[in-house]
Formats: structure tokens, C-alpha cells, sequence
């Protein structure tokens, strides 16, 4: 039987409740308790308190740019899917949440009412300007949901170790490649040539930064830059999941283990 996709928009009840302040966002996200949570969660983990983001982000919210995000979204999710489900057997059921966060991601696969879960935040689409790149977002974080169902783990758990990220947003990025092509949701023009010309620099960087026990979040973090560039991560990441097509297919990929996966990295990389 094949799985199907619960929709949870809540960006209806966001209008409600927006009078531009804290306590209008506060009064909608509490009628969502387990997203409330999860929001916090995602900053206190780092070790950030989301009360301060909360000043930063209010002031950013646009009405009419997220009423465009949303529109963008509602329109393309459908034709999306439906070009997904043609490719993959997908056979669990999952959920799609739209709502306003704190710029938490424009896409996040996570666990939600213990299911599978894609979460889509209209602010940080809004202030990416990707509105009219949506269907490459759908696409990526499709690929992200896939690669759970096909590997059977909480995807999120396997990123706790940070080289992972290469192999979970390149297997995403590979999969919108597929769905949508390029560009890319993320790119910008030139970017792609760019990367292609300086492959080496980055993966000698990405290599120095795992060797040196850096952090990785530059190459991946909308908020960061690397050699004045943003989200060199997805393109590497990219590189490396159509490197190991040469050796597997796209399933057996997915359920590389983990050991196997962060030897292969270290081969790609050097």
C-alpha cells in the first residue's frame, strides 16, 4: 500500500494570531506544542538561546513575502510529490508542516507525531527569496525524507557527527537533481561553475576542517559564507553521491553504514 502525505498547514492560524509582536508569534506557535518544541530544541542544542532570535526574526517578517511563500509552496508541493512517488516506493505514510518559525531552516526533515516529518518555514524561505525556487526545496527535502524510508533510521541521528552531513545533504541534492534539475533552489548565477572550477580547493578545505576537528557548518549554514561563497557543503556533497554512483545504486547508497560511509568520504576527499 503506498504511503501518503498528511498535510499540517499552519499558516492560516499564523494571520490569526500576527500583530507584529512576540506574544502575536508566541500565541501561535503554542497551539502547536510539539513544533514549539521542537523550534526550541533546534536552537538549545547548539547551545543558543531562541528568545534572542526571537527579537531578530520578528523584525524581519514580511507579510506579503511569507503569503508568497506559502502560495509557492501550495502550488508546487502536489506536482512534486507526484513526480517523487512515480520514482520511489514509498510505502510509509508521512507529514508536511508549513508554519512560521525561527529561521530553523526553509526545509527540515524530522520526526514528527511519530512519523517522518518534512517542516517547511515560510520566514526562511521568505528572506532566502526562494518563493520562486520552491520546487527545488520540495525536491531536496523529499530527498532527505526517501533516504529515511529507504534506510529505515532517523536520518536527523546520523547527523550528529558532522562529516556525516556531506553524505545526507549530498544524497538530498542528488535526488532534486533528479526531480527538478538544476539550477539548484540554492544556487546563484555562476555559483555551479564556480565550485566546478574550485572542486579541489573545497574538498581540501573540507579536509583540513575534519583533520583540524573544526566545525562544518560553514559549508552548509545559510548564515555562513567560505571563500565568499554560501553552501559549498550540498555542491560537495553532491559530487561525492554521484562519485559513489559509479560503484552502487542510489538504494544501496542510502543503506551504505556508517563506517563504510566516512571511509568512502576520506577516499573522496584525498
Amino acid at each position: 500500500m503506498a504511503g501518503e502525505a498528511q498535510l499540517i498547514d499552519t499558516f492560516p492560524t499564523f494571520l490569526e494570531y500576527w500583530d507584529g509582536t512576540k506574544k502575536g508569534w508566541l500565541g501561535y506557535i503554542t497551539r502547536y506544542p510539539e513544533l514549539f518544541e521542537k523550534i526550541t530544541w533546534d536552537y538549545e542544542r547548539y547551545k543558543i538561546n531562541w528568545k534572542e532570535y526571537l527579537e531578530i526574526v520578528i523584525k524581519k517578517v514580511e507579510i506579503e513575502k511569507l503569503k508568497a511563500a506559502h502560495n509557492a509552496l501550495m502550488s508546487s508541493l502536489k506536482e512534486v510529490l507526484h513526480r517523487a512517488h512515480a520514482m520511489f516506493d514509498i510505502n510509509e505514510d508521512y507529514i508536511i508542516v508549513i508554519y512560521v518559525g525561527l529561521e530553523n531552516g526553509a526545509g527540515w526533515v524530522t520526526e514528527f507525531k511519530g512519523k517522518p516529518a518534512i517542516l517547511f518555514g515560510l520566514e526562511a524561505i521568505a528572506n532566502l527569496d526562494w518563493a520562486e525556487k520552491v520546487k527545488g526545496l520540495i525536491a531536496h527535502e523529499f530527498g532527505h525524507l526517501v533516504h529515511w524510508l529507504i534506510r529505515g533510521e532517523n536520518i536527523e541521528e546520523i547527523e550528529d557527527e558532522q562529516i556525516m552531513w556531506l553524505y545526507t545533504e549530498g544524497f538530498a541534492q542528488r535526488i532534486e537533481d533528479i526531480l527538478t534539475g538544476r539550477p539548484w533552489h540554492l544556487e546563484e548565477e555562476g555559483w555551479f561553475e564556480w565550485c566546478e572550477r574550485n572542486e579541489e580547493m573545497i574538498k581540501q578545505e573540507f579536509l583540513r576542517r575534519i583533520e583540524n576537528g573544526e566545525p562544518l557548518n560553514p559549508f552548509f549554514g545559510s548564515w555562513y559564507q567560505l571563500f565568499g561563497k554560501q553552501f559549498l557543503g550540498y555542491y560537495l556533497g553532491y559530487k561525492f553521491i554521484v562519485w559513489l554512483e559509479r560503484q552502487y545504486e542510489l538504494t544501496e547508497i542510502a543503506r551504505l553504514e556508517k563506517n563504510m560511509i566516512k571511509e568512502k568520504i576520506m577516499e573522496f576527499l584525498t
